[in-house]
């Protein structure tokens, strides 16, 4: 007979089976032994050593022993040794020593735990063999003394651990329910829209439900698992589970003070807004960027590779290191069109610039400056319009002048025509044509050859260094030519300061009384008086 009394103890009581052949999900028991000194005289005691069936049967106290957690609350130690514990789930022993032996006083007791294990799922009366080394009456020394402590396990009567199999699925991922119960009840699912559905009988260990493939949740879904009595004598049984949706599906969102989500992904097309710490990210379901479409963008800033029309064959804008470039949507970076009302720039750099239409004209910029062109035909010379033209040189093949020429530096026809600063000078290289009036405030210096169709008119001297041709010339009335009769008329007096020579003749005329000297040839001949004032000389 044992020298000490052995009391067991269960948590639930009875045990529950668990039902189930995930130890995670199932029930935890708990065995509680007490050891006590029922006697009026000290107990010596050395070990005390629990021996635990194991297994699946129906006198198995679990088929988990490597999840058992032993614990001991000792009794207060007067003299010896502090109890210590230890588990063996090989052995599935658990044994509580004092090596130098220990002393249970009268009405002292020890409390031994077994916990956190699944009980095994199977109905039936566990035995727990329980070895103790003491000291017995005085004279019998120290023995083991073997005895049974007994502990009884049910099957639930009432439904428990009502769960999903995965908390966490996808949006109308297929949902299943689980939960441990006896077969005497009859079961029902109310799902989250508040319909009721029958379980039908289980064919299986553990009971299981799934909702339909069209029923599958889209968000969050609260399952209620309602068990009654089909005879109603028991009361109802009500238990809860949610299922969590990985990508819950609403059909409206209303966040008054905000919506915090790291991305956003569309349903049906599979689009994702990322929320960075600068902003926002839009990606393509492949996890390229994205494409962002709105009426109207009002930003203060927008930070981009290139931008394009709507559609392929729209034109589009490249922003390099070096400013803006505009491309057309057709072909491979072809340089596009940049169309505005206005445009207020510091610089443009381009190869030319065309008015609106084909037929406009055009202007080319070569590394000499400026090239205008027609917009008909292959680069046909055009006409430059203006009020004003401020230029320092002027290189042209012609040039026609509708209103006033004014030169302020003067003028140089090359090799043809020139003026200078200074005194007023016009310098004709070559021969001077004067089809209509030609008139000299001032002296006409004429170094080579004047040629006057019309009528030429020196208000002061003429200098001509060449000779004078005309076909009729009168100078105020003193000098005139006759061109049919080929004669020179001298109106007044006539004085030649230097030598006169007519190698043709000479004849003096009176208007009334003819001729007075005549020469030809070697003769002179005088008609009327002759008066010498001074010496008159002959050589014969």
């Amino acid at each position: 007979m044992a020298a000490l009394s052995y009391e067991i103890l269960t948590d639930p009581v009875p045990l529950q089976t668990s039902g189930s052949d995930d130890a995670q999900t199932s029930v935890a028991g708990t065995v509680y032994i007490v050891v006590s000194n029922p006697t009026t005289d000290w107990v010596p005691w050395y070990q005390i050593e629990v021996v635990l069936p194991c297994g699946k049967e129906a006198g198995d106290l679990t088929d988990r022993p490597d999840m058992i957690k032993t614990g001991i609350e000792p009794y207060a130690v007067r003299f010896g040794d502090v109890p210590k514990e230890e588990w063996d789930a090989g052995t599935r022993t658990f044994t509580v020593s004092a090596a130098l032996g220990g002393l249970f006083t009268p009405g002292d007791s020890m409390v031994l735990s077994l916990d956190g294990f699944p009980v095994s799922d199977k109905e039936g009366l566990v035995r727990l063999t329980v070895n103790e080394i003491s000291g017995g009456d005085p004279g019998d020394g120290v023995r083991t003394h073997p005895l049974t402590l007994s502990l009884l396990k049910r099957a639930p009567k009432a439904p428990r651990n009502f769960r999903p199999e995965e908390a966490l699925v996808d949006g109308g991922e297929n949902v299943v329910l689980v939960w441990d119960g006896p077969d005497t009840l009859t079961y029902t699912i109310e799902g989250p829209d508040g319909l009721s559905v029958p379980v039908p009988q289980r064919s299986g260990p553990d009971w299981r439900w799934s909702p339909g493939p069209d029923d599958a949740p889209l968000r969050d879904a609260t399952y209620t698992l309602v068990a009654t009595s089909p005879d109603g004598r028991q009361p109802g049984y009500f238990l809860t589970t949610t299922v969590a949706v990985r990508r819950p599906e609403f059909e409206a969102v209303t966040a008054t003070q905000g919506l915090f989500a790291p991305r956003i992904e569309g349903t049906t097309d599979k689009g994702v807004i990322v929320l960075t710490e600068d902003g926002v990210e839009v990606l393509a379901a492949d996890g390229e960027p994205g494409l962002v479409s709105a009426g109207k963008a009002e930003v203060e800033g927008v930070t981009t590779r290139w931008v394009r029309g709507r559609d392929a064959a729209a034109g589009w804008i490249e922003f390099p290191a070096a400013g803006l470039n505009v491309f057309r949507g057709e072909g491979d970076r072809k340089w596009g069109t940049v169309a505005a009302d206005k445009a207020d720039l510091n610089g443009i750099n381009t190869a030319w610039v065309q008015g609106r239409d084909a037929a406009a004209g055009w202007i080319e910029f070569p590394a000499a400056g400026v090239n205008v062109f027609r917009g008909e035909g292959d680069r046909q010379w055009g006409t430059v319009a203006a009020d004003k033209a401020d230029l320092n040189d002027l290189v042209t093949d012609r040039a026609r002048v509708k209103d006033r020429l004014t030169l302020d530096g003067g003028l140089t026809v090359t090799d043809v025509l020139e003026t200078q600063s200074g005194p007023s000078r016009l310098i004709v290289h070559g021969r001077l044509d004067a089809e209509g009036e030609l008139s000299a405030a001032q002296n006409a210096s004429i170094g080579g050859e004047l040629s006057v169709n019309g009528e030429l008119r020196a208000s002061q001297s003429a200098e001509i260094a060449g000779a004078v041709v005309a076909s009729d010339l009168t100078v105020r009335g003193k000098l005139r030519t006759n061109h049919e009769q080929f004669k020179l008329i001298v109106e007044g007096e006539s004085l030649f300061r230097e030598q006169a020579n007519a190698n043709g003749g000479l004849a003096v005329r009176n208007e009334h009384a003819g001729w007075l000297v005549h020469a030809k040839g070697e003769q002179v001949s005088i008609q009327g008086d002759l008066r010498v004032h001074g010496a008159f000389r002959s050589d014969s």
